[in-house]
């Protein structure tokens, strides 16, 4: 009990900390959220990248062969992962707001079907990084929710650096489903469709089935349900909603 009312009081100072620490890179890169137009912005940048992700592999296609890296930095081959039943593969990174929004409903898929599914996260790039520009915007972009909860996540240049924050995620939001650690390259990533959170549902021959542009855990259930009962899977599973 002292523990949790301790995080509840320090949470809003290290906010004001770190929002302190951050004046300098604010004025250079001011934040595009907080206009009419940067609503906008935001909402036209979204939609982009879901329909971008959509336009790299879509369902049918092959999915391609990547080697990339287990939790331990091991090498693994991507199609490991589809052996020998349905897989879904979703990206993340801790510095992703979307990311770690559907984590929990992530753990909860996971678990209503793991006796049918394997469910991999494979991490990718940082959204947000605090050093470099985002991989989606020309600015250093720090969201305010990253400050509010305390991430601060450089890009990293090295795997080892990529596995911390993947170790950090899991521990975070308690997820007990396979990771994959992008290579450095970004490989995966720029496969998949260059885009945050994608999230792919695979036959076990290795084709797509289901693929969102932005995952959608309520959504994606019910396309597993209707793969699962062979039952057409609808357009509707296929791309998550903008907004």
């Amino acid at each position: 009990m002292l523990v949790s009312w301790l995080e509840r009081v320090l949470t809003p100072l290290r906010w004001l900390r770190n929002r302190a620490r951050r004046l300098p890179w604010q004025g250079r890169f001011p934040s595009v959220q907080n206009t009419v137009a940067g609503t906008a912005w935001y909402t036209g940048l979204y939609q982009r990248l879901g329909d971008r992700a959509l336009q790299s592999g879509q369902p049918g296609e092959q999915m391609p062969e990547l080697i990339l890296h287990d939790i331990e930095g091991n090498q693994q081959q991507l199609s490991r992962c589809w052996e020998k039943q349905l897989a879904l593969l979703v990206t993340m990174s801790l510095s992703c707001g979307r990311s770690r929004r559907h984590a929990r409903g992530l753990r909860r898929l996971s678990r209503r079907f793991e006796q049918d599914i394997n469910t991999v996260i494979i991490y990718i790039a940082e959204a947000h990084p605090i050093d470099v520009p985002s991989p989606y915007a020309d600015r250093i972009w720090v969201t305010t929710k990253n400050e509010i909860a305390g991430i601060h996540c450089a890009q990293p240049r090295t795997l080892e650096a990529r596995i911390e924050l993947a170790h950090q995620l899991r521990r975070r939001y308690r997820l007990s489903t396979s990771i994959l650690i992008d290579a450095l390259d970004d490989r995966a990533w720029r496969a998949f469709g260059g885009a945050p959170n994608v999230a792919i549902l695979v036959d076990p021959d290795g084709r797509i089935a289901v693929k969102q542009g932005w995952f959608e855990p309520q959504e994606m259930a019910r396309a597993i349900t209707a793969l699962l009962k062979n039952s057409p899977v609808t357009p509707a599973y296929r791309m998550s909603p903008h907004g």
